[in-house]
């Protein structure tokens, strides 16, 4: 298996030499693991202005390759950019500030099987603090289903806990690029169970996500305007189901509703009584997923 780590760098080289220190130990874990295994990392500059520079000395057991986007395009352009250049049969989509353990790519190797996505769990570090992704496996079981994306949320924290096979990814997300930064990673989920694509958890802690305080996914408002983006994008795609989507749309409208507006929010309720009798029913029975 030979699996590709695609990562943008964004002003983000004070990360790099942790960086090549970690994924110096997951490649050797896999390669020593099987001599036909290898990995591939591709750095994607989406700040050309800055060149990407780290310690050469702390990067082994894999091969590197620099890409250079023309200016800042955004973490959707530089996946896919790095995604047309990469020759692994998977890949990773892993941000320059986060981390993966030592038995990463071993562990989603072992899981995947069949599958197009390997799932894994993890940790969510947040003003020095550090919860478990999915507290449990029912908590991690809902990230593998379809409805949970359409019902509820997206229950991925990042792409950079999947393994993903290469071949399955849509050409509708890698030829639609997303202009703002947040759910481009959704996108792709959405497109890909449409598609029939499965999914498996990997139930093993592999994969650290750090909240740095000027993640996206952390501004409510930028997110947002990242969702309208995603579902005017999916309204365009003549394959994705209407009846799918008019869900998520009302779905994402009523959960964004100012709840200071109680007449109004109770009005909302009541025309979205299938989406508020589903999500308290997940409320009563979720059981640790820090996405909540």
């Amino acid at each position: 298996m030979k699996i590709s780590v695609i990562t943008p760098v964004y002003h983000g080289n004070r990360y790099l030499d942790g960086y090549m220190k970690m994924m110096s130990r997951a490649a050797w874990e896999f390669v020593k693991a099987d001599e036909n295994n290898s990995v591939e990392v591709i750095l994607v500059n989406d700040s050309p202005d800055i060149p990407i520079e780290f310690d050469k000395s702390l990067a082994g057991g894999f091969s590197i390759r620099i890409l250079e986007n023309d200016m800042n395009r955004g973490i959707h352009y530089s996946r896919v950019n790095g995604l047309n250049e990469c020759s692994g049969e998977y890949v990773v989509f892993l941000d320059h500030d986060d981390s993966v353990s030592r038995h990463c790519f071993t562990s989603h190797q072992e899981c995947i099987g069949d599958c197009d996505v390997s799932v894994g769990n993890g940790v969510f570090e947040i003003a020095g603090k550090r919860i478990p992704i999915f507290a449990n496996k029912y908590s991690q079981n809902y990230a593998i289903k379809e409805k949970s994306y359409i019902w509820f949320r997206d229950f991925i924290v990042s792409p950079g806990q999947c393994l993903i096979k290469k071949s399955s990814i849509p050409d509708y997300w890698k030829n639609n690029i997303m202009k703002h930064n947040g759910t481009d990673d959704y996108l792709l989920w959405l497109l890909m169970l449409q598609n029939g694509c499965s999914m498996c958890c990997n139930y093993k802690a592999i994969y650290l996500h750090r909240d740095t305080g000027v993640n996206v996914s952390s501004n409510e408002d930028k997110m947002f305007e990242s969702t309208k983006e995603m579902l005017e994008l999916l309204e365009k795609n003549d394959s994705y189901s209407k009846e799918k989507l008019e869900l998520i749309r009302r779905r994402i409208y009523y959960k964004q509703f100012d709840r200071n507006d109680r007449v109004g929010f109770a009005k909302e309720t009541i025309k979205n009584m299938d989406i508020f009798t589903a999500n308290v029913i997940y409320r009563a029975l979720w059981k640790g997923c820090i996405i909540r």
